[in-house]
C-alpha cells in the first residue's frame, strides 16, 4: 500500500508539472525572429503572439510602413540601419502595441515627411534604449518625427540619440507629444536638429509637450537635449499658437483646460538657441513647469536665455476675455524647486522685425523670464547668466506679472549701468518680507562703488521714480536671511532718463558725510540707487540659509534681477514696528595706544526667553538682587545667558566702532517683536543687547578683562532704557596695568637656611609660598599683578609676609628674629629684614661670670650687715 500510493503521488507530480511547464516556459523567454528583408520584419511583427524579440541581420531600405499592431510587444534589435525610401510613416505602432528600440539605426535619408504626418508614429508604447533616429528632413507642417500621440501614448527615452534632423515649417518638432501622451526621458540624447524660423516657418520646438486636446506630458530625469535651433529652443512646453490650440481645444469641452506639462528632475537641456522665448524652455500659453533639478546651461534667446514663460495675458491674442478667464486656459505657470540654471544668454537670435517688444532689444532674463502671474521661484540657482539689455540671471517682462521668491540671496552680480543685484523700471516693484525673504550684497555696478566709478550707480539695487506711486513701489526691508541685519547706504544718484543711468553723483562711502544707514526701505516709489552693507557673519548666514541663489550673472542693468513687473520676495510681512538701540564706547583719555576699531555684536532675545534667566551665587542660591542697579542686573542676565550655553538668543549683526563713526552706532528699524505665523507677536517684545569681541575673537563680558591689540582692558557695560523701549549701551575700556613686587631678604647677627614668604592682595593670600635660600640670592619677584581688578574703583593693595611670623618674630631653627618689613618703593622693590635676637642672662647657678660685680657687692653688703648685728649683740651682753 505504502509503495503505491507513492507511485501515484509522482505520477500526479509529473502530471501536473508537464503541464504547468508551457506558461514557465512563456514567461521566461520571449521569442527571438531573424529578418533581413522588409517582408520578414513586418512578417514576423504580424506573426509575433507573445513579447518577440526581432533580430535583425542586414539592413533594410523602407519602402513601406512598418505597422506595430494592437496588442504586438516587439523588440527590434541587432545594430543595423533602416533607411527611408519615401516620405510615408517609417513605423506606426498603434494603441495597444508596444516597441521597444534597441540598437537600430533609423536613416531619414534626407527624405520628406507628409503634411500631419510623423516618421516614428507612436499611440502605443515605444521605448527607446539605444541606437539613432538622424538625417530626417521634413518641409511640412504639423509634423512630429518622433510623435507620441493620444491619451494612451507613452514614449520613454532610455538612452539613444535623436539627432542632426531639419525641419522648416510650423507647429513642428522633432519629438512631439500631443493629445494627451506622455514622453518620460531617462537618458539618451535629442541634439543637433535644426528648425528654421525665417519667414512663413516657425512655431517649432526640438521637442513639444502641447496642451493641444489633452494634457500631455513629460518627465526628464536624465540625458541631454543639446545644440537644438528652432523658434522655442529645447523643449515648449503648452502651445505653439494661442488661436491654434484655441481652435483645436474648444472643438471638444473636454479638452478647454488642457495643458503641457514638464516635470524635470535631472539630465540636461544645452547649448539651445530659441529665435523668440526660451532658449532651454519655454513654457508657452497652456504650458506648466515644474523643476526639481536638472541643468539648464548655455542657451540663448532674446526672451529667456535659460527658461521663457509667456500667458500671452498681456497681448492681443487676449481680445474680450476677462483675465480670470484667459489664465484658465493659459496658465503659463513655473514651479522651480532646485537645479542649476547657468551661463545662458538673453540676446538677439534672429532678426528683429520677429520682435515686436521693444524690451527685447539686445535680450531680456538670462536665465528666466517671466510673464505669468503664475510663477514660483523655491529653490535652485541662477549662476553665470547674461542679458543684453535688462536682467542678466531673470527679469519679470510688465504689470501685471509677479514672481514670487523663496529666501533669495543675490550676491556678486554686475550691471554695466546701474543695478548691480535687482533693477526696477518706472512700472517695477519689489517687497522682500521681514523673516524670510532676501539678502543683497557684494553686487557690483560699473567697477564698483569701492573705485567710485560715477558712471554707474547702484551696486546692490537700482529703482526708478515710479509711473504710478499708488501702485508701484519699492519695500526693501534691513532685516536679512537669518534675521541678520542689513545697512542700507545711499550709492550715487540716478538722472531722469526712462530707464535710468548715473548722473555722475559720488558714490558710497563718500555720497555724504557721515553716511546715513537708510533703514528699512518701505515704500520708495522715487529713484534711489542703494549699497547694503552686510557683515561677514550676517553674509555666511545668508548662505547658509538660501534656498535660491541669484550669482555671477550680469547685464546692462539689473544684473541679478530687473523687472518691469513685481518680485515678491517671501511671503511674511514687511511692516513692523521698529525699535532703535545705539552703543557707544568710551576710552580713557590718558589712554592714546589703544586698538583703532573694535568689533560690536548685536544679540536678540524674547522678553520671556530673557525674564526666565535666574541669577545665582556662587553656592548656586538664587542671587539676592537687592541693591543691584538695573543696568547691572540686565548685565548679569546677559552674561548668564552668554556664558550658559542657551540657544534662546540669536546675533543678529557686526559693526565695527572707529573714529570714523566716532566710536558709537546706531541699530535702527529693529524688530520690536518676532513675527509668529506671519503675524507679529505683542506679548512677547524682544531684548536687544550688545557685546565686544576681543582680539582674541571672545566675547567679553561685562567687568572682565580682555586683550585688545596688546593692552589688556576692562569692559564696563551700561545700558539705559531709550525712547523706543529698548537699552542703549555704552561701553566703557579702561586698560588694566600690572605691577611686579622683588623681594629681598636680609639678615642680621645670623641668618637661617631658608624662609618662606607668602603674597597677600587686600589681605587675602595670592598664590602659593614662595622659598627664600642662598640659591636665589634670596630674592623672588611677583608678576603680572593687576594693578586694579576688574570692577573696582581702587587700585589693589599688596603686601607681603614670612610664613610663620607673628607678631614681627619668628623661630627658624630655634633662634628667634626680628622681621622688619620694608615699604614697596616707586620701582616696585621692598625688603624683608630678620634680625638674630640676643641669648636671656643665665643665673649663678649656672656659673655664669658675667654677673661678678653684682654678686661682690651683694656679699659686701651681708658681710657689713653680719659684723653690725654681731656688735651689737656683743655690746648687750657685755
Amino acid at each position: 500500500m505504502f509503495r503505491g500510493k507513492s507511485l501515484f503521488t509522482v505520477l500526479l507530480a509529473l502530471i501536473v508539472s508537464l503541464s504547468i511547464l508551457p506558461i514557465f516556459k512563456l514567461e521566461a523567454h520571449a521569442a527571438t525572429v531573424n529578418a533581413s528583408t522588409l517582408a520578414e520584419l513586418q512578417l514576423a511583427i504580424n506573426d509575433a503572439t507573445d513579447a518577440t524579440e526581432i533580430v535583425l541581420t542586414a539592413d533594410i531600405p523602407l519602402t513601406a510602413t512598418v505597422t506595430v499592431p494592437s496588442g504586438k510587444d516587439i523588440t527590434l534589435s541587432g545594430g543595423f540601419t533602416l533607411t527611408r525610401t519615401n516620405s510615408a510613416i517609417a513605423l506606426d505602432i498603434k494603441e495597444g502595441a508596444s516597441l521597444t528600440w534597441e540598437d537600430i539605426i533609423l536613416d531619414g535619408n534626407a527624405k520628406d515627411t507628409n503634411y500631419k504626418s510623423a516618421v516614428i508614429n507612436n499611440q502605443g508604447k515605444l521605448t527607446i534604449n539605444g541606437g539613432e533616429v538622424k538625417n530626417i528632413n521634413s518641409t511640412s507642417p504639423m509634423v512630429g518625427i518622433v510623435t507620441a500621440k493620444g491619451p494612451n501614448a507613452v514614449l520613454t527615452m532610455n538612452g539613444g540619440s535623436i539627432h542632426d534632423n531639419h525641419m522648416s515649417n510650423q507647429f513642428t518638432s522633432v519629438v512631439k507629444i500631443i493629445e494627451g501622451a506622455s514622453f518620460v526621458m531617462n537618458g539618451g540624447d535629442i541634439s543637433n536638429n535644426t528648425l528654421e524660423h525665417g519667414g512663413s516657418n516657425g512655431l517649432n520646438a526640438a521637442v513639444s509637450v502641447e496642451g493641444n486636446r489633452g494634457s500631455s506630458t513629460m518627465e526628464m530625469n536624465g540625458g541631454t537635449i543639446t545644440g537644438n535651433s528652432a523658434e522655442y529652443g529645447g523643449i515648449l512646453v503648452g502651445t505653439f499658437s494661442t488661436n491654434y490650440t484655441l481652435s483645436n481645444n474648444f472643438s471638444n469641452p473636454a479638452h478647454y483646460y488642457s495643458t503641457g506639462t514638464l516635470k524635470l528632475n535631472g539630465g540636461t537641456i544645452s547649448n539651445n538657441t530659441a529665435a523668440t522665448l526660451g532658449g532651454g524652455i519655454a513654457i508657452n500659453g497652456t504650458g506648466k513647469l515644474i523643476m526639481e533639478g536638472g541643468t539648464i546651461s548655455g542657451n540663448k534667446a532674446p526672451f529667456g536665455g535659460g527658461i521663457g514663460v509667456n500667458d500671452y495675458l498681456t497681448s492681443s491674442d487676449r481680445g474680450t476675455s476677462s483675465e480670470a478667464q484667459w489664465r484658465s486656459f493659459f496658465p503659463a505657470a513655473a514651479t522651480i524647486n532646485g537645479g542649476l540654471i547657468t551661463g545662458n544668454e538673453a540676446t538677439m537670435t534672429a532678426v528683429t522685425t520677429q520682435i515686436s517688444d521693444p524690451n527685447a532689444e539686445n535680450g531680456v532674463g538670462g536665465g528666466l523670464y517671466v510673464a505669468s502671474k503664475e510663477v514660483y521661484v523655491n529653490g535652485g540657482q541662477f549662476t553665470n547668466n547674461t542679458a543684453g539689455k535688462q536682467g542678466g540671471g531673470i527679469y519679470v517682462a510688465s504689470i501685471p506679472y509677479v514672481l514670487k521668491m523663496g529666501k533669495t540671496l543675490v550676491t556678486e552680480n554686475t550691471a554695466t549701468k546701474i543695478g548691480g543685484g535687482l533693477w526696477l523700471c518706472p512700472t517695477g516693484s519689489a517687497t522682500t518680507a521681514v523673516t524670510n525673504g532676501a539678502s543683497f550684497f557684494d553686487n557690483v555696478a560699473g567697477t564698483g562703488a569701492e573705485n567710485n566709478d560715477t558712471g554707474s550707480a547702484g551696486d546692490d539695487v537700482a529703482s526708478i521714480t515710479k509711473n504710478d506711486p499708488s501702485t508701484q513701489k519699492l519695500i526693501l526691508s534691513n532685516n536679512g536671511l537669518g534675521n541678520w541685519l542689513v545697512h542700507w547706504y545711499e550709492d550715487g544718484k540716478i538722472d531722469n532718463a526712462y530707464l535710468g543711468n548715473s548722473d555722475g553723483s559720488a558714490r558710497y562711502p563718500s555720497t555724504v558725510s557721515p553716511v546715513v544707514d537708510r533703514g528699512t526701505l518701505d515704500g520708495i516709489t522715487d529713484k534711489i540707487a542703494l549699497k547694503a552693507i552686510v557683515s561677514n557673519e550676517g553674509k555666511a548666514a545668508a548662505r547658509n540659509l538660501a534656498e535660491v541663489v541669484v550669482t555671477g550673472n550680469s547685464a546692462p542693468r539689473g544684473g541679478g534681477i530687473g523687472s518691469n513687473g513685481t518680485v515678491a520676495f517671501g511671503t511674511d510681512p514687511v511692516a513692523y514696528d521698529k525699535v532703535q538701540l545705539t552703543v557707544s564706547k568710551q576710552w580713557e583719555a590718558t589712554n592714546t595706544n589703544h586698538v583703532t576699531s573694535v568689533t560690536i555684536g548685536l544679540f536678540r532675545i524674547t522678553k520671556n526667553n530673557f525674564d526666565a534667566v535666574v541669577l545665582t551665587s556662587p553656592d548656586g542660591s538664587t542671587l539676592n538682587t537687592t541693591g543691584m542697579s538695573e543696568s547691572e542686573i540686565f548685565q548679569a542676565k546677559v552674561d548668564k545667558l552668554m556664558s550658559s550655553g542657551a540657544t534662546t538668543y540669536a546675533q543678529i549683526d557686526q559693526v565695527a566702532l572707529s573714529v570714523a563713526n566716532n566710536w558709537n552706532f546706531t541699530f535702527v528699524d529693529l524688530l520690536k517683536y518676532d513675527m509668529v505665523n506671519n503675524a507679529q507677536d505683542t506679548s512677547n517684545p524682544n531684548v536687544y543687547f550688545a557685546r565686544e569681541i576681543d582680539t582674541n575673537g571672545n566675547w567679553v563680558a561685562n567687568e572682565a578683562n580682555a586683550i585688545f591689540g596688546t593692552q589688556l582692558i576692562k569692559a564696563s557695560y551700561e545700558a539705559t532704557a531709550n525712547a523706543s523701549g529698548v537699552y542703549d549701551q555704552e561701553i566703557s575700556n579702561n586698560e588694566v596695568q600690572f605691577r611686579n613686587i622683588e623681594v629681598t631678604k636680609k639678615w642680621v647677627g645670623g641668618s637661617a637656611n631658608r624662609v618662606e614668604v607668602q603674597l597677600y592682595k587686600d589681605g587675602v593670600a595670592e598664590g602659593a609660598p614662595v622659598t627664600l635660600n642662598a640659591a636665589n640670592n634670596w630674592t623672588t619677584t611677583f608678576t603680572n599683578l593687576p594693578v586694579r581688578d576688574a570692577g573696582r574703583t581702587v587700585d589693589n593693595l599688596y603686601d607681603v609676609r614670612e610664613i610663620g611670623e607673628t607678631g614681627n618674630i619668628i623661630t627658624i631653627d630655634g633662634a628667634k628674629y626680628q622681621v622688619t618689613y620694608g615699604l614697596i618703593d616707586a620701582n616696585g622693590k621692598m625688603e624683608i629684614t630678620n634680625k638674630k635676637k640676643p641669648e636671656p642672662t643665665p643665673s649663678v647657678e649656672t656659673g655664669d661670670s658675667s654677673n661678678l660685680p653684682l654678686f661682690g657687692t651683694i656679699l659686701m653688703m651681708s658681710l657689713l650687715v653680719t659684723a653690725c648685728v654681731a656688735k651689737k649683740r656683743a655690746s648687750i651682753l657685755g
